[in-house]
């Protein structure tokens, strides 16, 4: 039982790095398109908001996931 626990955690913990990366990308870019001007960067910085909901997406079904059954 404590491996599952532990695993849920390093799942949950996994899904909160994806979180962060994505933040720091869409950040990253942004401020690449603000000293650039070049659309395909902000473009590709707005295409990176749906990696950070995929990413959203996941740490709350992992959350869900981790409830104990009824």
């Amino acid at each position: 039982m404590t491996s599952d626990l532990a695993n849920r955690k390093s799942l949950i913990r996994y899904a909160w790095l994806s979180i962060a990366a994505a933040v720091i990308t869409i950040g990253l870019k942004a401020v690449a398109y603000l000293l650039t001007g070049s659309i395909g960067l902000l473009s590709d910085a707005m295409e990176s908001l749906v990696n950070l909901a995929g990413a959203l997406m996941a740490l709350a079904m992992l959350t869900v996931a981790a409830r104990p059954a009824d």
